[in-house]
């Protein structure tokens, strides 16, 4: 029995999912198959940059993009990744303009204005890029990565209550991540609240055995508080895992003073 001819959506479908199996080429042969079937085909134009963006082709990525855009001017997919192909070649302001396009259409877009956000900071501009972190959350309230990199944009610029104030609304969406429980546990730390340090690297620790980084700090706080067996405990600790880890090796030698 001949298998029944594939339709547009079909092949676009199938070569989504051979995108998701790492089927690159595969994926490329089924997105230029569907082109051929249909007039309005934006969609697997999109597809097909985004394969190329994949595999680092962003010459191939942006021909095929921009050809999207000429099918569908205000298809937001298109344009997110133009932003997205712009910034991998460090592109910044191109990038950003394509996101701003994006949000200009559909301010519920929050990869967009998280990509903003990202890009500012790259740049160097702190302040545009808590700006667009805050709108990325406002899109998304849920949005723990946007939360994360304001607390840390808020930590460089030892803006300490707002960071903990990130952190901390992390935590009301999600417990799972190590990294959270550790900036929280260090700008604690910065900011003399020595208890809630060592409760937050505990954390960070329960749900990362080898977080050196917590580990350290812990030993740290610990020697703050004059509470020198736990701190050389901790410091030992770290040594096992990386025996040759300067600061924990420094630290045992502070104590033995």
């Amino acid at each position: 029995m001949a298998e029944p001819e594939k339709d547009y959506e079909m092949l676009n479908i199938e070569g989504v999912y051979a995108i998701l199996n790492g089927e690159l080429e595969k994926a490329i042969k089924l997105f230029e198959e569907a082109i051929k079937m249909e007039e309005n085909c934006f969609e697997s134009l999109c597809n097909l940059g985004k394969t190329y963006l994949l595999k680092e082709e962003y010459e191939k990525a942006i021909e095929f993009f921009e050809k999207s855009l000429e099918k569908n001017p205000q298809f937001v997919e298109t344009l997110h990744n133009l932003g997205v192909t712009y910034s991998r070649m460090k592109d910044l302001d191109k990038a950003i303009s394509y996101y701003q396009k994006v949000v200009e259409i559909n301010e519920k877009y929050f990869e967009s204005w998280y990509n903003i956000a990202n890009s500012y900071y790259e740049k160097g501009e702190l302040q545009e890029a808590i700006k667009y972190y805050k709108k990325a959350v406002e899109a998304n309230p849920n949005f723990a990565d946007a939360l994360f990199n304001l607390g840390n944009t808020y930590r460089e610029l030892q803006q300490y209550d707002l960071a903990k104030s990130a952190y901390r609304a992390i935590l009301k969406i999600r417990q799972d991540d190590a990294a959270v429980y550790y900036n929280l546990g260090y700008v604690l730390q910065i900011t003399d609240d020595l208890d809630g340090a060592i409760k937050n690297n505990l954390l960070a620790i329960r749900l990362d055995e080898k977080y050196l980084k917590a580990m350290i700090n812990l030993g740290i706080a610990y020697q703050s508080k004059g509470d020198i067996a736990e701190a050389k405990e901790w410091f030992e600790k770290t040594l096992k895992i990386d025996p040759e880890l300067e600061i924990a090796k420094n630290k045992l030698q502070e104590l033995k003073e």
